[in-house]
């Protein structure tokens, strides 16, 4: 599991865009929240990931990838570009309340 670029501030706290691998060498994008005062205690983190190959995304020069190198918030919605298979990218977005919610 890594960072998926810079930590980016919100009220809640120090919101990390990661990545990880899972079965099959999928490499998704998840998300955890960190103390905005000590960002050592992780105050919640996704449990299923944000973003996840799906069919029409396993195949390119690097299958079965999903990366991003980081992420903006704007009116509190989260835009987070990312490369696909490293043969092309796109964009998700989401709004923080929801991303909030799914953090346990």
């Amino acid at each position: 599991m890594g960072n998926c670029g810079s930590p980016i501030e919100i009220d809640e706290g120090w919101l990390v865009i990661t990545h990880g691998v899972g079965a099959v060498r999928n490499y998704c994008i998840g998300a955890c929240l960190l103390d905005k005062n000590d960002p050592t205690k992780v105050l919640g983190r996704v449990k299923i990931p944000l973003l996840r190959p799906r069919v029409r995304e396993r195949s390119g020069y690097v299958p079965n990838v999903l990366y991003s190198c980081g992420a903006i918030v704007h009116d509190r919605r989260l835009l987070l570009p990312y490369a696909v298979a490293d043969s092309f990218t796109t964009f998700a977005t989401v709004s923080l309340d929801d991303l909030m919610a799914a953090l346990s």
